[in-house]
Formats: C-alpha cells, structure tokens, sequence
C-alpha cells in the first residue's frame, strides 16, 4: 500500500527532474540551433546557394555548410562545397576538435582535413594541430581558442553586440594560425521578413592581402548574418544574402525580396 501511495509522487518527481535536466542542457548553449539559407550572388545575379546549419550536439556544437550552384550555373561547372566543424564545449571555453572541407568540381585541391587535440591542465591551453590542408600535411600547435573559416560564426554571434567595437579571434586558414579582428564600423536599419531590424556591419580585413570580410548581423535574431561580402582589392567579389532562416525547427523568417541589385550596392 505504501508503495502504490507513493508511486504518483515518486513519477512526478522523476518528470520534474528530467525536465530540469533538459533544461539545463539547452540552457547551456548559448546559441539556438538554426538553418539558414543565402543566396550567393555576383553582380546582382544568383549563382548558387549556400545552406548553413547549426547543431546541438553531446559535447558541444555542430555546424555545416553546404554549397550548391544554382540556374544556368549548374550547366557550366559542378563546383559544390561540403563542410563542417565540430566545437566542444569545455567549461567556459568552447574548443573546435575537427573541421573538414571539401570542393568538388575543381581541378585544384583545397580539400582540408584537420584535428586539433586538446589538454587542459589548470585551466591552460595547450592544442596539437594535425591533418591535411591542401594535399599537404601540417602540425601546429595553440595556447588558444582556434577556429576555421566556417565555425567563428559561432563566438562572434554569441559576442557581438551594440556596444563592443573589436573581436578578437585565432583562426586557422590555408595551413596557417593567425589572428583576426572583426571591427564595428557601422549599425544600419535592414528590412528582412517584412520587418525592419538594426544590422552590425563586422569587418575583418586580411592583415597580409588586400581582402575584406563584411558581416551585417542581426541581434534581435541571434546575430545571425543577413550578408555576407567578400571584398578584393576594393571591389566586391561575391555577396551572400540571407534568404530563410529557423531557429529550433520553429516557423521560418523568410526574405520575400527577389529583385537583384548592382555590385556596388548593399543587399538592403
């Protein structure tokens, strides 16, 4: 009799407990999942998409990106860029542990296949870079948070804010660590979804070539990038415009815009 007297209790407390538990475990990441989609334009004209997804994963974070041509590009070239990185989470640190890249449709090999070991004795750094860049091997090492070109997304949209002007990241391109600072230069009013938002253009200029990266994030969204812009030699090359993105699997935030703009104009 006990026993059946105390079971409701006894389950309701295990209900309790679990949802504090899942609780817990998305309140620990500092970022919701997400899938967005850009359209990836040259002269005003859509040549591919881009498809970029971010997932929760045991230890941390997943994050993909995939890249397909789009129209009458598909009849001239089979490019397609496939890649992904995986960050734990480590305390209050958050550690890439493998990123790969891989461009197919290229005569070129700029695949990338790269591991990063990570000891963390009294709260130091100490990471072993391993992999292939490029058909080449390389061994690094790092005293500090490292990213790639895909996962630095994920510290500058938990960062970035109003009131912050510089970010600070090591980074890891072409084989390399160096580091890059992402600048605020500019906070603009930008329609998406029918709705007018405050967008933060970030900056990060190539410290060895004549090569810009332009970020406009959107805080009231996660600071997810509604364009992104690649800059040489003062021009600008290509644009990534943000055409849909959802948050947890809700209801998507979708860009009804569709006319294109000149190359000298922002995407807005």
């Amino acid at each position: 009799m006990t026993t059946k007297k105390y079971l409701p209790m006894l389950q309701l407390s295990i209900i309790l407990i679990s949802s504090l538990i899942s609780f817990n475990l998305f309140a620990a990441h500092a970022l919701p999942e997400f899938s967005a989609r850009y359209a990836v334009k040259k002269f005003g004209l859509k040549l591919a998409e881009a498809h970029y997804q971010l997932h929760y994963t045991k230890t941390g974070y997943r994050i993909n990106q995939n890249t397909d041509l789009y129209g009458l590009a598909v009849y001239l070239s089979d490019y397609a860029v496939a890649a992904v990185s995986h960050v734990d989470e480590d305390g209050d640190k958050l550690l890439l542990r493998k990123h790969t890249y891989i461009l197919s449709g290229s005569d070129d090999d700029r695949n990338e296949d790269i591991d990063i070991l990570w000891k963390t004795p009294k709260n130091t750094l100490d990471g072993a870079v391993s992999g292939i860049v490029r058909g080449q091997e390389i061994e690094l090492s790092t005293d500090s948070e490292t990213w790639d070109l895909l996962s630095f997304q994920i510290p500058l949209m938990i960062e970035a804010n109003k009131e912050t002007n510089e970010y600070t990241y090591r980074a890891l391109l072409v084989g390399e660590i160096n580091t890059y600072t992402f600048v605020l230069t500019e906070i603009k009013k930008v329609t998406f979804n029918d709705k007018e938002y405050d967008a933060l253009r970030m900056v990060c200029a190539d410290p060895d070539r004549d090569r810009q990266l332009h970020l406009w994030l959107l805080p009231e969204l996660h600071n997810i990038p509604v364009l992104i812009e690649d800059y040489r030699n003062g021009s600008r090359r290509y644009s990534g415009q943000l055409e849909s993105v959802s948050f947890n699997n809700e209801k998507p935030y979708i860009d009804k815009r569709t006319d294109d703009v000149n190359e000298d104009e922002d995407d807005f």
